[in-house]
């Protein structure tokens, strides 16, 4: 009996795809997608126009798979925060979990993911659908579930916890997402992050805890 051959690796996982993809997200986010050539990236990377082509189809798909990417990366470190079983107080417990949520949010590599895909949305849909999909949609899953746990405690009465899901991450942004956006909130960004997050979990507290 032969030895078995060994699993052929995923070109989707390979060092010189990872290499286009990071070099692509810079040009992508310098220049946007219109004016990024493939030249440009092929260039910025130091593989040739052939091997970017044989990795991906044309400019769109390179496009598509940098935010695509990005978007899975947030995706998972959002599953992490939020898999935290409830403990201690419930006002700390979400000003700990609100922190970090918008910490992610307001990454600079994710505040610039999102501002090139509202300014290309109109020109490939798909890709807003997709991060939302993968981005905020699964925020408020996961936060819906976080907070689900702490209702079973009895800790908060909620009579539709994805609803107050999208409140509690909406009143942690603030008006902290809108200054990243339009590029005037300064980095680090810790102290803001604080104080917002803890209006926001005294509101919610107000509005949710159970008495």
């Amino acid at each position: 009996m032969g030895v078995p051959s060994e699993k052929p690796p995923d070109p989707a996982c390979s060092p010189k795809r990872r290499q286009i993809l990071a070099g692509a997200r810079q040009v992508f986010a310098e220049m946007g997608f219109e004016r990024a050539s493939v030249d440009l990236i092929a260039a910025r990377t130091g593989v040739s126009k052939a091997t970017l082509y044989n990795h991906f189809h044309d400019k769109k798909a390179l496009f598509v798979a940098c935010f695509s990417e990005e978007a899975d990366a947030l995706r998972e470190r959002v599953r992490e925060a939020l898999l935290c079983e409830p403990e201690g107080a419930l006002g700390p417990a979400l000003q700990t979990v609100g922190e970090q949520l918008l910490a992610m949010v307001l990454a600079p590599a994710i505040v610039s993911l999102y501002r090139h895909t509202s300014t290309e949305a109109a020109r490939f849909p798909e890709i807003g659908q997709m991060l939302f999909e993968r981005g905020p949609a699964l925020m408020f899953a996961g936060i819906a579930g976080y907070l689900q746990r702490w209702v079973a405690r009895g800790a908060l009465r909620i009579t539709d916890v994805p609803a107050a899901a999208v409140q509690f991450l909406m009143l942690c942004h603030g008006d902290l997402g809108l200054r990243s956006q339009l590029g005037i909130l300064r980095y680090p960004a810790d102290d803001e992050i604080r104080e917002v997050v803890r209006g926001a979990v005294a509101v919610f507290v107000r509005a949710y805890a159970s008495p």
